[in-house]
């Protein structure tokens, strides 16, 4: 009886064990998945050559907007560290971001980065 008991115990140890590890397994081989509200906001950036602010406009389902004037984008990419658009004449608009929020904007066309800053909605 008692060995009987222990070739249980061990085979119940054994598929705890291997369903532990499967488990883990898959868990480490899912792609991590981005949302896009991560992205969506409204941003503030200055124009470094003319010192102009302007504001860029994301929303929940990645249409974009600059100064409110849509533009006719694609995304490219989208993961926890950027955003990746293409517009209609191949030039690409990608959004950085760091672990709270997105920090940076480089646009492909004018070659150039800027910092982003969150605009904080008002406040009744």
């Amino acid at each position: 009886m008692k060995s009987r008991e222990i070739a249980l115990f061990g085979l119940s140890l054994l598929a705890g064990l291997t369903g532990g590890f499967s488990l883990r397994k898959k868990q480490q081989s899912q792609p991590n998945e981005s949302s896009p509200l991560f992205y969506a906001g409204t941003w503030r950036f200055v124009d470094p050559h003319n010192q102009r602010q302007h504001r860029l406009e994301i929303s929940p389902n990645l249409d974009i907007r600059i100064d409110g004037r849509a533009l006719e984008v694609t995304v490219q990419e989208l993961n926890e560290h950027q955003l990746t658009f293409q517009d209609k004449f191949g030039y690409h608009l990608v959004i950085h971001a760091n672990e709270q929020r997105p920090v940076s904007f480089f646009d492909e066309a004018d070659d150039c980065t800027y910092t982003v800053h969150a605009i904080e909605p008002p406040t009744p």
